[in-house]
């Protein structure tokens, strides 16, 4: 069902309304809009803001809304210090040898997170989430993950020493204490970041890209410290961490992620009681897997055999969540685009990352040709393509969750499409024209 034109009896209160103040799709509704346009602008119009910029005016810059709350820096700012805070506490561990040898020790473990954050940024590449909340979930699991199961492992290896015996000590703090520790501690800053960001957490998809980021900052820190403790053997124990083994943290802790983003999606708020817990035993089964493997001693041939059916079942829900965000999102973009919000060309233009870089390029000459700046229409094109998405991922959220015709939701949504509307006027060169 579509819905009717300003004035129309709507069909359903589910699909998205126009807001009274604005007019209902017709001669005067943007019309579709061509990546690079079908023609230019006839050869006697001369912009008003390029007649300003021949009279010696400069043409005034186009400044962006803020896209986050002081909230949301206030919390990025707070997250980070805590982070910091653990890795100051964590150094008298990592700096054993002296800082020049920390250093070099450090650039070695940065190299497995160079290839693996090049992996979580294909994950996300479609919905991007924010670089702070990057920072932010690398930083927890490198800072507070690690300063807290530290501190409980050694408790945990105190405690089985007093009932078992030395061996079994061993055994018991490296296959069941590590496990159920630090995936308790990873899993935290997950709830952290959907507790302060839930804005910015809208799936599986960013549950399993935060939960990545976390373990990789966990596995990053570990790595230094075993470098450290081990350095005699230094190039043992880097094949054995770096080049054999460098996606155990962050695969485990994905999986808690993507449970917790599962919850996101459900009508009821306390799925996330029964999904988290799911994600985060299956996160300790593959972390406790991991580490039984090394106390066995398996050769790297017996290990690669488990290892792959892993990597082949995770990259499957990893394929499997992306195609689901996509279809959601641009499912519920499609009403919008039926309602006369988006035209088939903008449609087009943000389901295909190809697609959207040419659109930037686009909009870039087109603001250039207006008389405007070309790095308006770039920004105002990015955020143009950031807020469809977040538009489609709202709608289709709320939807899930039975709240689509919620008084605020409405609000928001409302706040959303005129904002989409205004960046339009931006990189169509509508705001260099003065004509905005």
């Amino acid at each position: 069902m579509e819905l009717q034109p300003e004035g129309m009896q709507q069909s359903s209160a589910q699909y998205p309304a126009q807001p009274s103040s604005s007019p209902a799709p017709d001669a005067s509704t943007p019309q579709p809009i061509s990546y690079p346009p079908a023609a230019s602008a006839s050869a006697h119009h001369i912009p008003v803001m390029q007649g300003l910029r021949q009279l010696g005016h400069s043409v005034p810059k186009w400044k962006a809304p803020s896209r986050h709350s002081v909230t949301f820096y206030f919390a990025v700012a707070l997250l980070l210090a805590l982070g910091i805070a653990g890795l100051i506490f964590m150094l008298p561990f990592l700096a054993e040898h002296g800082i020049g040898i920390t250093v070099g020790l450090t650039m070695l473990a940065l190299l497995p997170v160079v290839v693996i954050i090049s992996f979580i940024t294909w994950i996300d590449n479609w919905e991007r989430e924010p670089v702070s909340l990057y920072i932010v979930a690398f930083v927890w699991g490198a800072g507070v993950s690690t300063i807290f199961s530290l501190i409980s492992n050694q408790v945990f290896g105190v405690a089985a020493a007093s009932m078992l015996s030395e061996s079994g000590a061993s055994v018991a703090s490296t296959v069941v204490g590590a496990p159920l520790i630090e995936e308790a501690f990873k899993g935290i800053g997950i709830l952290v970041i959907l507790l302060f960001f839930s804005k910015n957490f809208n799936g599986p998809v960013d549950g399993i890209v935060y939960g990545m980021l976390i373990g990789l900052g966990f596995a990053f820190t570990e790595n230094i410290l075993y470098f450290s403790m081990y350095y005699e053997d230094l190039a043992y124990v880097f094949r054995a961490r770096a080049i054999l083994n460098p996606f155990v943290h962050p695969l485990a802790t994905s999986m808690t992620g993507f449970f917790i983003g599962l919850s996101v999606q459900q009508r009821s708020r306390t799925s996330l009681f029964y999904l988290a817990p799911t994600g985060y035993v299956i996160a300790v089964g593959l972390h406790a897997l991991h580490n039984l493997s090394a106390v066995l001693e398996m050769s790297d041939f017996t290990r690669l055999l488990y290892q792959i059916p892993v990597y082949l079942v995770t990259i499957g829900i990893i394929i499997g969540a992306r195609v689901a965000e996509r279809r959601d999102v641009m499912g519920a973009l499609r009403e919008y685009g039926k309602a006369g919000w988006i035209t088939q060309n903008e449609l087009s233009m943000i389901e295909s990352i190809p697609n959207r870089r040419q659109a930037i390029l686009w909009a870039r000459n087109t603001v250039a040709q207006a008389g405007g700046d070309a790095e308006d229409g770039e920004d105002s094109m990015r955020r143009f393509q950031d807020e469809l998405v977040q538009l489609g991922y709202a709608r289709s959220r709320n939807l899930q969750r039975g709240v689509v015709n919620l008084p605020e939701i409405r609000q928001e949504e409302a706040e959303r499409l005129a904002l989409i509307g205004q960046l339009r006027k931006v990189f169509t060169g509508k705001y260099a024209r003065g004509l905005a």
